[in-house]
């Protein structure tokens, strides 16, 4: 049986909608339970996106076969890292 069953319509622009929205995914939250927790006085806390987490793989795969490495496959693994950790800020 489901707990909530009182709804509260809250009117908000587009920006605030997209801002409260991707506040709600950095958390690893829904939006309505990303407003729940604001609302009692809980501010959630960031989870690292999961794109964080293959850019450290990356590094990890480096590091294991470093001393084998060439130049140009260094140069590619290090764009990658870069390419990785941009789009997760």
């Amino acid at each position: 049986m489901r707990k909530r069953s009182v709804g509260i319509n809250l009117r908000v622009t587009p920006e605030e909608k997209r801002r409260m929205a991707a506040a709600a995914r950095r958390c690893g939250l829904s939006l309505s339970e990303y407003l729940r927790q604001r609302a009692v006085g809980y501010e959630p806390r960031w989870h690292p996106p999961e794109r964080l987490f293959e850019a450290l793989a990356v590094l990890d795969r480096l590091a294991d076969r470093l001393p084998d490495q060439t130049v140009q496959v260094c140069r590619a693994a290090a764009d990658e890292i870069r390419d990785c950790l941009l789009e997760t800020i």
